[in-house]
């Protein structure tokens, strides 16, 4: 009860006179004025943006998109200015830089002259981005210009999905236009499907003609060829055959005129064979009787002969009948017969030997030779015979070959003639044969040209086949890939492509759901404004009241007794602060508590929590050096306790520190109470809250204690406020 009683002391010295009691007034205040005012100050700026001057200006000049005027220009300022979402003023370009300059407008808004024209190259060969250009001032507000900006691109994303509304469904109509003309060009191209089908025929029927035009031109090149070789021997022929026909000319000449000696040759032959057979007739008669003597010669030769053998054998004979008679009559002593016989034996022989007969074999040596003459006498009869025949024979023959050589000769002479003239024929032959030489060269080279030429034709024509056939199967894939892409583009019905336009304009859509959801900005911001406002209604409540109170320091009572001294009047102080604030903010801002019991609750140990942690500091570094850490410590708390830009935004020795001050904990824990979705982190910043309370209480008691012993640095501080 003491200590309640010593509580009370502290409070009772505001009893007297208006001022203290105006200065618990203010300490109750001051935490209102920081909190609620900050927040009634900052509850919906972004709501209020319709107030926000904004230059617009519309330069663009206007377009044609097909055969329709576009003036997308006019169409998004019409838009803007029925929005409402900040205060639009339409101007002119000098006006709006002028304005933006000196702070008329915030920022400037101005579409440019190609507007329409950039819109309209969606559909073109050189698509261009439509561009609207913003011009910011942060001279004139840096928040005015970052809000700007937030507005501007929700103003972007609001005009583009309009634009792009029409842009797609423009689009869409286009897609079912591209539709008929897919299944137009689906049927063109099964016709040329059909067209390529006998395109390819006549293709294989030209290539097969080519192939045979190739073989033909390749055999009239070889029969070309031999037709050149032939002409070359034409011509070498015809020029040996005018060189024969003139050499035959020449000889027919000469044979005509031998022909002509011939024929007089003949005729003086054949009046000579005629006098020569008149002349023969005594040659025949002559040999006619050379053979008869002959023959007579020859029989009596024969004759002769017969007869000399006959004589000599008489001879013989008889010289033997008178030798056998000597003989006969020697042998009979008649001497003297045997003598005469003997005589006119010797006598008979001489007269023999006299008579020189010839012998046997010189008869028939005679008779040997007689025989050719025999034969020659009647072979020169008959030759004489055969002679005058044959002179006869020859004579005629003679006179037929002269009347034949006189034929001869007039035909020799047509023949020279003739060869004259196949001399000149052989001439005319040789050139023609030698033109024919040169056009058959030249035809062989044509030919050959030819069958080239084909050859490559007949190439080229399978290749125009094969490419015909390449052009049907395209022509196939072209049908079957017109009518798939036909199918795959929508056939919609005119709401239907209003919604696709809807849709693919704005493909995406967000749909978010919140666990915790601030009403507004000033949500936002009340937890961090709280624990800032409460922070300084202790520092307030602490400049006014002492932490700890003298008269409890004088008294015999234990250090926590003091401590709660100069604690409770401050907390009563923050209680009323609390309750006033949260009241003012509820009531008359119309902030919203998800919880308002654990609102209240976490408030108050929020302020609690800064009443002793600033007692603490003022006990123990003395009044002026405490007052200057609570507010380097305030200092540190607002830039790092996460309250208005997410600490992991802020540098690291913020981040470091974020965790150590109790301002960060006030911050989470209200946000949960404030907004919802209580978890963890709202009880991990109770229990941090209360150490720091408790140790704080601790710490100042222990520092009471130890403050009843007065000393002189005490008594005369090296710094006061």
């Amino acid at each position: 009860m003491l200590s309640f009683t010593s509580t009370g002391t502290e409070l009772r010295r505001f009893r007297r006179g208006l001022l203290p009691r105006l200065a618990v007034g203010a300490m109750v205040l001051v935490p209102l004025l920081y909190g609620a005012l900050y927040l009634w100050a900052f509850w919906d700026p972004t709501g209020n943006l319709d107030r926000l001057p904004v230059a617009l200006v519309d330069a663009d000049e206007g377009s044609t998109l097909g055969d329709e005027p576009l003036h997308a220009g006019a169409q998004v300022t019409d838009e803007l200015l029925d929005s409402d979402d900040l205060d639009w003023r339409v101007t002119d370009a000098d006006a709006a830089a002028a304005g933006v300059a000196d702070g008329t407008y915030y920022f400037a808004v101005t579409i440019p002259s190609d507007f329409s024209a950039d819109i309209a190259s969606a559909g073109g060969d050189d698509p261009t981005d439509a561009r609207i250009e913003v011009t910011y001032n942060d001279a004139n507000s840096f928040l005015a210009s970052t809000l700007g900006r937030t507005a501007m691109a929700q103003v972007q994303s609001a005009v583009s999905t309009s634009i792009g509304e029409q842009a797609v469904d423009r689009v869409l109509v286009g897609l079912g236009s591209a539709r008929d003309g897919f299944a137009t060009a689906a049927d063109g191209a099964l016709t040329l499907r059909a067209a390529s089908g006998d395109l390819s025929s006549g293709a294989h029927q030209v290539a097969d003609g080519a192939v045979s035009a190739a073989d033909g031109a390749s055999r009239l090149a070889d029969g070309s060829q031999t037709l050149a070789a032939g002409t070359d021997s034409l011509a070498g022929g015809a020029t040996q055959l005018a060189s024969g026909a003139a050499t035959l000319s020449d000889g027919a000449g000469q044979a005509a005129t031998g022909a002509a000696s011939l024929a007089d040759g003949a005729g003086r032959l054949a009046q000579g064979a005629q006098d020569a057979v008149t002349s023969t007739v005594p040659l025949v008669d002559g040999a006619k009787a050379v053979s008869d003597g002959v023959d007579e010669l020859a029989a009596s030769t024969r004759t002769s002969a017969a007869a000399s053998q006959t004589l000599t054998a008489a001879i013989k004979t008889l010289q033997e009948s008178l030798t056998a008679v000597a003989q006969q009559n020697v042998a009979d002593g008649d001497m003297a017969t045997a003598g005469g016989i003997q005589q006119a034996l010797t006598a008979l022989g001489t007269t023999a030997e006299g008579l020189d007969l010839p012998t046997a074999a010189e008869q028939q040596a005679a008779l040997a030779r007689l025989a050719p003459l025999e034969q020659g006498a009647h072979d020169l009869s008959a030759g004489a015979s055969d002679l005058h025949a044959g002179l006869g024979t020859l004579a005629g023959k003679a006179g037929e070959l002269a009347s034949g050589a006189s034929q001869v000769a007039d035909g020799t002479q047509q023949v020279s003639a003739g060869a004259s003239q196949l001399a000149a024929g052989a001439g005319t032959l040789a050139g023609g044969a030698t033109q024919l030489q040169s056009g058959s060269h030249d035809l062989a080279d044509g030919a050959a040209e030819l069958a080239g030429g084909t050859s490559t034709l007949a190439q080229g024509a399978g290749q125009v086949a094969d490419g015909t056939d390449q052009v049907g199967d395209g022509a196939q894939q072209l049908a079957d890939g017109l009518e798939d892409g036909a199918s795959q583009i929508p056939d919609d019905s005119d709401a239907t492509r209003t919604d696709r336009a809807e849709v693919l304009a704005a493909p995406v859509a967000l749909d978010s759901s919140d666990v915790a959801r601030a009403e507004g900005f000033g949500e936002g911001f009340a937890p961090f404004f709280i624990p800032l406002a409460l922070f300084v209604g202790a520092l307030i409540t602490w400049l006014l009241l002492r932490p700890v109170p003298t008269r409890a320091l004088g008294t015999p009572v234990a250090g926590w007794r003091t401590a709660a001294a100069g604690f409770l009047p401050a907390l009563a102080i923050g209680v009323a602060q609390v309750a006033v604030m949260l009241g003012v903010i509820h009531w008359g801002v119309g902030l919203q508590l998800d919880t308002a019991v654990g609102t209240i609750g976490f408030t108050v140990l929020v302020a609690a929590t800064f009443l002793a942690l600033q007692q603490m500091l003022m006990a123990v570094l003395g009044p002026a050096a405490g007052k200057v850490a609570v507010l380097a410590l305030l200092m540190l708390q607002l830039a790092s306790s996460g309250g208005t830009y997410p600490v992991e935004t802020t540098p690291a020795f913020f981040r470091a520190i974020h965790p150590l001050l109790p301002m960060s904990y006030a911050v989470t824990g209200l946000r949960q109470t404030i907004t919802g979705g209580a978890d963890g982190r709202l009880w991990l910043s109770v229990a941090v809250l209360g150490a720091v309370l408790v140790g704080s209480l601790a710490i100042t008691s222990w520092r009471a204690g130890r403050l009843r012993t007065w000393t002189l640095s005490r008594l005369h501080p090296a710094l006061s406020i």
